[in-house]
């Protein structure tokens, strides 16, 4: 008797994406009339933090300082985001990473519930869910954020799994 062995179950995604709320990008776009404006010429390359994807050549995006904290905290700081002039639609998923996060070099940063760093990473996109899984499972960790390496851009708050 040939005995097949079942797959192994995945393994339950651990987070969600908690990418810039929709109120809060139309306020940045509105106090912000003197934001430089740019018009993608390049994919990937303008990465909204709203919607989640890369603008598409010859969208319009505009470059705001953002806030994502929700505590004080010595790590507390405004970073620079992009966002689509025009507004979007944030992603109807929060448990699938997207190509925009995927597909760059991240730092990315674990906080405990005071807002302060608990661990830290830089890595290549393609390590993102492995990294989130081993910072979710520190029982400290509420939330991590994370940027794009290279420039600093802040692209997503990352939460438990609901």
């Amino acid at each position: 008797m040939t005995v097949i062995a079942a797959a192994p179950a995945p393994a339950a995604v651990t987070y969600h994406l908690q990418p810039i709320d929709p109120g809060e990008a139309d306020r940045l776009r509105a106090s912000s009339p003197d934001a430089p404006r740019y018009t993608a010429d390049v994919h990937p390359g303008y990465p909204c933090r709203q919607c989640l994807r890369d603008a598409a050549v010859g969208e319009e995006v505009v470059l705001v300082s953002h806030d994502p904290f929700t505590a004080d905290s010595p790590y507390r700081s405004a970073s620079p985001i992009f966002l689509h002039r025009g507004g979007c639609e944030p992603p109807q998923d929060l448990t699938t990473l997207p190509a925009q996060l995927t597909g760059r070099q991240l730092s990315v940063r674990a906080f405990d519930d005071g807002a302060m760093m608990i661990d830290a990473a830089v890595i290549e996109g393609t390590s993102l869910a492995v990294t989130l899984d081993r910072f979710f499972a520190l029982a400290a960790c509420d939330h991590v954020h994370v940027h794009n390496a290279s420039r600093g851009c802040w692209a997503t708050r990352v939460g438990r799994a609901r």
